[in-house]
């Protein structure tokens, strides 16, 4: 090979076709990555007529990759009990077995204590560490650091992982209201909160990225050609998630993101496509429900259209491939070319099917028993419209609990000249009431009770929000913690109360003084109407002076 440094930082290499070995010391082919720029057109060299192809590699954006393929090679060369080069693979095969069972049992358990601080837990302890344990194990005594991890050296890339990412999430939200249909899944309506879109924004995609890039995808492009090793981790990045009726999308996303693996060779960049997806896509699942026609099959594909389109032209083929499938084939996969030293041994190969049929076996149960359950609570459920209230209490300074109770409504009652709804305590007052955002008058009906009049005409389908408030002497039991009464201003099918403390307020969480927010009670949904949900307590406690914030 001979090899010529220019200024600016570009490598030019002149690679003689003909086979001929030469005495000189022949460095390490250029790494076979989609991160590379097109290949060139081969020129005739010298007087003899012998072909050699001219490649340009930018520096910036191909230093990753070739660093990347010189410790994948070192990793091969190393001597195994098994095949030569299967270690890496084997590493990460047993991280991945090792988070598909933590996730699946103690994962699920975390979850069930506290969904948010559970989900936090499982994602550090049973994705990122199996990562980080077989990212040491593989990683050579005096190895350079590995260039994967490195800030990010184009903005350009940057840019084009987040439009890449946005398109690809609409697509994703397509494809999962048409499965969620066709199964008679409901969809989701409500936003998430502030701390769950914080854990699926941060700890969320650091972790599985850490694990499904670096370490599986890596280590099975050992194994395949990059276009099947992408797929192949997909496949288990979607059967990870644990249900068929999500596997469109979570498949979809980390189909993507393993394309930006592929094209940039940067971690970072796979978190930021992680993160927005994470962010967007619950985002837009309130959107679909209300407004599915924008989430159309047929928008699906134009969508599908766009995502090729930008995979594509992020770094375009070489001009001479005039086919459809090559250009396809190159958006997503790059050259797709066989890894040079492929590992041997079907033992890797073997683990890695039998793994993947008992996953997608226990998965495909999960998913029966989940849409068997919602068929059935379908069928005890009353027929009428779903009604679901959601209350937001707020303790301030001055001992008075300010109370938003958010009524949403699939279809608004058969009754429309009046509605009458009634507060749990006797001394609560109403200070105003919105209908689909437009305020309504309200008048007495009786103790407790209050009367709307509805306004003409009627808005789509939507919420009733009723601004409240009440005394917190109003509640029981100061020493249980503060019971209350769960009681829905009309018979709903799910009920849930979240409660916010004031700074100041003089109250803290008694198991959590440092929390300012809790969930208090919550309904799966679904079930028939009731306004009655029994009893709980707050679980506050009054501040001492030095819990009470200034």
């Amino acid at each position: 090979m001979i090899s010529i440094l220019r200024g600016n930082g570009v490598r030019l290499g002149l690679v003689p076709r003909s086979g001929r070995t030469s005495a000189t010391r022949v460095s390490p082919p250029t790494p076979r990555s989609s991160a590379m720029c097109p290949p060139q057109p081969p020129n005739d060299v010298g007087p003899s007529g012998t072909k050699f192809v001219c490649g340009v590699i930018r520096s910036c954006e191909a230093e990753s990759v070739a660093e990347s393929w010189t410790a994948m090679q070192a990793e091969s060369a190393s001597p195994s009990t098994s095949s030569p080069g299967t270690r890496p693979v084997w590493w990460a095969l047993g991280a991945f077995a090792a988070c598909v069972a933590m996730t699946w049992t103690a994962g699920a358990l975390l979850q069930t204590w506290r969904f948010v601080p559970g989900l936090v837990l499982t994602e550090l302890l049973f994705f990122a560490t199996p990562a980080y344990v077989a990212l040491t194990r593989n990683r050579q005594p005096g190895a350079a650091p590995d260039p994967c991890f490195r800030p990010p050296r184009s903005g350009r890339d940057v840019l084009w992982t987040a439009g890449l990412a946005v398109v690809v999430t609409m697509v994703a939200v397509a494809k999962g209201v048409a499965v969620r249909q066709s199964l008679g899944l409901p969809l989701p309506t409500q936003l998430l909160s502030w701390p769950l879109v914080l854990a699926l924004a941060v700890p969320a995609p650091l972790a599985e990225e850490l694990l499904f890039r670096p370490v599986l995808q890596r280590a099975f492009a050992t194994l395949w050609r990059p276009g099947t090793a992408l797929l192949a981790t997909a496949m288990l990045f979607g059967l990870v998630h644990g249900s068929f009726a999500r596997f469109p999308e979570t498949f979809l996303l980390g189909l993507f993101s393993g394309v930006v693996f592929l094209k940039t060779g940067n971690y970072w960049l796979c978190v930021l496509f992680h993160a927005l997806a994470n962010v967007l896509g619950p985002a837009l699942w309130p959107v679909a429900a209300q407004q599915p026609v924008l989430f159309h099959p047929l928008i699906g594909l134009a969508l599908t259209a766009a995502v090729l389109a930008l995979a594509w032209h992020w770094r375009p083929p070489d001009t001479r491939l005039r086919i459809w499938r090559a250009h396809l084939r190159w958006a997503l996969f790059g050259r797709n070319e066989s890894p040079p030293n492929p590992v041997g041994g079907r033992a890797p190969l073997v683990v890695f099917w039998a793994g993947t049929a008992l996953m997608t076996t226990l998965v495909a149960f999960v998913t029966v028993a989940e849409v068997q359950h919602v068929r059935a609570v379908k069928q005890r459920t009353p027929g009428g419209p779903q009604v679901r209230q959601r209350d937001e209490w707020r303790l301030e300074t001055n001992a008075v609990i300010v109370v938003r109770s958010r009524v949403e409504f699939e279809q608004w009652p058969a009754t429309r000249a009046s509605w009458t709804f009634a507060l749990g305590y006797p001394d609560a007052k109403v200070t105003r009431v919105e209908v689909a955002g437009e305020p309504v008058e309200t008048r007495v009906a009786g103790a407790g009770t209050f009367e709307l009049v509805w306004p003409e005409p009627l808005p789509p389908p939507g919420t009733v929000e009723v601004y409240w408030e009440m005394p917190v002497t109003m509640l029981e039991a100061p020493e249980r913690g503060f019971q209350i009464r769960l009681q829905a201003l009309v018979p709903v099918n799910a009920f849930a109360l979240r409660l916010a403390l004031s700074p100041g307020c003089g109250y803290v969480f008694e198991r959590a003084p440092d929390r300012r927010e809790d969930t208090v009670f919550s309904t799966s949904g679904n079930w028939p109407a009731r306004r009655i949900f029994g009893t709980c307590g707050l679980g506050l406690r009054r501040a001492t002076p030095a819990e009470v914030a200034p």
